[in-house]
Order: C-alpha cells, then sequence, then structure tokens
C-alpha cells in the first residue's frame, strides 16, 4: 500500500526503514523520503512504527531482563 503520496513510498519501505532502526518519522524520512513532504502520511508512519514495536513484545513474549549491580 502506499503511504506516502509526496515520495511513492510503500508501507514495505517504511517497515524496513524501522526494522533497521528508525523509531520516528523523522528517522523514516531520513531513511526513505516517507513523510518528508507535506506530512499527510505521518500519523500513518507512527502506526508503523507503533505495530513494529508490538510485534518485536510480542516476539520477546513476557522474557525480561533484570539488570543488577554490584555494589563495591
Amino acid at each position: 500500500m502506499l503511504v506516502c503520496q509526496c515520495n511513492g513510498v510503500s508501507d514495505r519501505t517504511i517497515r524496513r526503514v524501522v526494522r533497521a532502526g528508525a523509531g520516528t518519522v523523522r528517522q523514516v524520512a531520513q531513511g526513505c523520503g516517507a513523510g518528508a513532504g507535506c506530512g499527510d502520511c505521518a500519523e500513518t508512519i507512527r502506526e508503523l512504527i507503533r505495530a513494529d514495536a508490538a510485534e518485536r513484545q510480542e516476539e520477546l513474549g513476557d522474557s525480561t531482563f533484570v539488570a543488577v549491580s554490584a555494589a563495591p
């Protein structure tokens, strides 16, 4: 699906940029151009970023990492 009309960027391209580490609309714009024009697609980009974060959380399951520091 085409998300960014100004730059002709699809959701697939945005998801790839987000998976590579982009976590904001600005970072997505730097990675593929989506969101760098009029900004009408910014909310859709945010939704894709949130969806990716939720997928990653699901992949981790309920496992948590607890850091413990030793006192000197």
